[in-house]
């Protein structure tokens, strides 16, 4: 009588590890794939995501002690150029791509106004160069400490030079353009907030 062969044994297939493999999977690679596409800025809808600085902690007209009629529903969006010195060339840059991107609204542009807001008295020269390239220009008196103050918690560079702000209806700093970084950021974020906005 013969023996029968016997059949091969085989290991047993490591499933408890698949299975904890196929967890960690499940948590991790969304984590890192949604990392990899804000910090590449790759597959992001542009109406989600702010191209330009976010303000906060909030800042406001009166913590600037910019004295700028009317605020409050209804009111205009205001583009601000803030220069705590003289206007000069980057100064003066600033205010033109302010317009440009009031000009790029089209239709909408009625709902935004283009600011100076200087901290020293302007020359007789630039006012009469205000008048007669930037004739729809608002001016403002800005007070140097209370600029100063109120961005102490925020980014040093912002305290320096000239800047670009977007100031809402209701007198709310709500978005800081970098005036080395292209308008046209600015520009797309406006778009989006005055397509959402119900204030102005």
């Amino acid at each position: 009588m013969h023996d029968r062969e016997q059949p091969a044994v085989t290991a047993p297939k490591p499933r408890g590890q698949l299975k904890l493999l196929a967890i960690f999977a499940i948590v991790l690679v969304p984590m890192l794939v949604a990392g990899l596409m804000a910090k590449l800025g790759v597959g992001i809808p542009d109406s989600q995501t702010n191209r330009t600085d976010l303000i906060e902690p909030a800042i406001s007209v009166e913590d600037w002690q910019l004295d700028i009629q009317p605020v409050g529903y209804g009111s205009p969006w205001r583009l601000v150029v803030s220069s705590p010195g003289n206007c000069e060339q980057t100064c003066l840059e600033l205010i033109h791509e302010a317009r440009q991107i009031n000009v790029a609204l089209g239709r909408e542009a009625g709902r935004v106004e283009h600011l100076i807001a200087l901290g020293a008295p302007a020359s007789e020269d630039l006012l009469e160069r205000f008048a007669q390239e930037y004739p729809r220009l608002e001016q403002a008196r800005l007070d140097r400490d209370a600029y100063a103050r109120s961005l102490s918690v925020h980014p040093e560079g912002w305290r320096e030079g000239p800047q670009l702000w977007l100031i809402d209806p209701l007198g709310r700093v709500v978005l800081h353009q970098d005036p080395a970084a292209p308008g046209k950021q600015l520009l797309d974020d406006l778009k989006h907030l005055l397509k959402v906005s119900k204030v102005g």
